[in-house]
């Protein structure tokens, strides 16, 4: 029998995100149901909340497709940044050719 996999944390640049006096951690949804996992939460006070992760991907009218200009793209950055329930916001460059 193979043994159930037990990444629960996701590798990713949002992992161990610094919040304040706080750290958001993205685990899977696997360990949202992992009995080990939920004891472990317990014996240090902590809770889980789930939340959703957003790819928005931006086209170019009759051209490019995933398009916007970096200064647009930055500007956009800063304000989400400044966003109270937003974590975390990267650019990504995508070469769709």
């Amino acid at each position: 029998m193979e043994e159930e996999n037990k990444d629960w944390i996701i590798s990713s640049s949002a992992t161990g995100i610094r919040r304040g006096d706080s750290y958001v951690i993205a685990v899977s949804e696997q360990a949202v149901n992992d009995e080990k996992f939920l004891s472990i939460l317990n014996k240090y006070d902590t809770r889980v909340k789930k939340f959703v992760w957003c790819y928005i991907r931006f086209e170019k009218p009759g051209g490019s497709r995933y398009w916007i200009p970096e200064e647009d793209a930055v500007k956009m950055k800063n304000e989400l940044e400044n966003n109270e329930s937003i974590f975390t916001v990267s650019i990504d460059y995508i070469n769709d050719q």
